[in-house]
């Protein structure tokens, strides 16, 4: 009895030890199969990053970096380096004047109204010339100003005599400041000079001294002066500095009574009437034309075709 359980238990443990062979192999081979995914992954995943290296890299090899401004920068302003910001674009897609460096961006001026997100190339800017050291600031009221003359506007300051002759006094200008009729240009020693030969020559010659807005001040090159100092007057100057102030102060007072005339020749009756036919045109044009009008009109035209006949 006991050598029958003792054989029979050497056939169970036989039987494990042989059953248990082909689960050994089994979990060996999946453990090599699973090192080996890993690994093959681990070089796909590689691969996919490589991959994405080179594109980006040759994506970024065909952007350039430019410059647009954040908002609108009106034509003469000078351009900060708070009104810009970086854009990437496709560098086939880009003129070839943009302009990548900021450096040379900022201090600039804009040529032209530059509407955000503009990409800014060299054709838009240009720098001013260095400060002479003689330049200085000079109020004039006795300039005849264009109605929609606004501050930093370009402006050319001309002299026209009562012949006819009308020449260039000062090109160029920005008004630096406005302020009913008077502005502020900067001029240096050379003009100063010729400005006060001219308000002696206006003071004289019974000439007008008047103001011309340039169109595109951006784009539009400065006149080139063509008002020639009179030698005589610049004798008078000279003997008498004083005659310049006086020259000015008529000059003012010419210039304020021309425009006070203009403003007083419309009586206060007829300045009522217009404003009032003024406002029955725009309360017309608010409302639809009735039936009955349109008839009266028709009449109206009719009746005039028929005068126009006879």
């Amino acid at each position: 009895m006991f050598r029958i359980r003792q054989r029979t238990r050497q056939v169970i443990y036989g039987f494990m030890a042989g059953a248990s062979i082909p689960v050994l192999l089994l979990g060996g081979l999946m453990i090599y199969n699973n090192a080996g995914y890993e690994d093959s992954k681990r070089d796909l995943v590689q691969h996919y990053n490589d991959e994405i290296a080179r594109i980006k890299q040759a994506s970024q090899s065909l952007m350039v970096k430019g410059w647009v401004p954040k908002t609108t920068i009106q034509a003469g302003q000078t351009i900060q380096d708070a009104d810009l910001t970086p854009v990437e674009l496709p560098k086939d897609s880009i003129p070839d004047n943009f302009v990548g460096s900021k450096e040379n961006i900022t201090g600039s001026s804009a040529k032209v109204v530059l509407n955000a997100n503009t990409l800014i190339t060299e054709s838009l800017l240009y720098r001013e010339a260095p400060t002479p050291r003689d330049l200085r600031n000079r109020e004039m009221s006795f300039v005849q100003l264009p109605v929609a003359l606004q501050q930093g506007d370009a402006i050319d300051i001309r002299i026209q005599f009562p012949t006819g002759e009308d020449y260039i006094l000062l090109s160029k200008k920005k008004v630096l400041s406005l302020t009913d009729s008077m502005l502020t240009v900067t001029l240096d020693e050379h003009e100063i000079l010729s400005l006060s030969s001219a308000i002696v020559d206006a003071y004289l010659h019974k000439a007008s001294i008047y103001a011309l807005t340039y169109v595109e001040p951006g784009l539009q090159n400065g006149a080139i002066p063509t008002y020639p100092a009179n030698d005589q007057v610049m004798k008078l100057i000279a003997r008498d500095p004083n005659i310049v102030k006086q020259a000015e102060t008529f000059l003012n007072k010419s210039s304020r009574e021309l425009l006070e005339k203009g403003l007083t020749a419309m009586s206060p009756q007829r300045s009522l009437d217009f404003a009032r036919s003024q406002a029955a045109a725009a309360a017309a044009s608010a409302r639809p034309a009735s039936i009955d009008e349109l008839a009266g009109d028709s009449e109206t035209a009719e009746d005039a075709n028929g005068d126009g006949h006879e």
